[in-house]
């Protein structure tokens, strides 16, 4: 286990009982070579320590991923004034992992994939039109997105002087403590 990842999860699980711990700002580069920042919703953590977020291939995210995968995700747990920034690279998913995830999602949360193309024009037509045919088939547009994670900073909001670290990993994961 990353030597990082054990005081994470210790700030995740105190503020778990809010919606918002599970969310993150991920950056990734544009199209057009501009940076693009977005909330995603944290999923889980691979068996690798990889970190899954779902997302739909039709998504510009997926697209930006494909033609350059390095990332950054900034997670912060406002009432431990603590931040994490999280720097990696993506990986898609093969369909049969994407799949285990997906018989796990509620009824509700599969009609999300069948929703229209994100970031299309919106029409009321198109949404009456979205539904899941099958809880087992794997929707075309579903796929987890899993982060390879090389380098981690956190930083403590603490008085009188906020305390940072970072966390490298070449073969092993480095550790320093360096000015907030």
């Amino acid at each position: 286990m990353p030597p990082w990842l054990s005081q994470l999860r210790s700030f995740h699980r105190i503020e778990s009982k809010f919606d918002y711990s599970r969310w993150l700002q991920l950056a990734t580069i544009g199209i057009d070579n501009k940076p693009r920042v977005r909330t995603v919703v944290f999923r889980g953590w691979s068996k690798s320590y990889e970190m899954e977020i779902f997302t739909d291939k039709r998504s510009q995210k997926y697209h930006e991923l494909n033609l350059n995968n390095n990332l950054e995700i900034c997670w912060l747990f406002p009432r431990s004034k603590c931040q994490f920034r999280l720097r990696g690279t993506s990986i898609m998913a093969l369909d049969k992992y994407s799949l285990l995830h997906w018989e796990k999602l509620s009824e509700q949360s599969k009609l999300m994939w069948s929703w229209p193309t994100p970031g299309n024009h919106f029409s009321v037509e198109q949404t009456n039109n979205c539904s899941v045919t099958s809880n087992k088939e794997l929707s075309n547009n579903f796929t987890v997105l899993k982060i390879d994670i090389n380098h981690v900073d956190q930083l403590l909001l603490r008085k009188p002087v906020h305390v940072r670290k970072r966390w490298i990993r070449s073969n092993d994961w480095k550790e320093e403590i360096i000015n907030p």
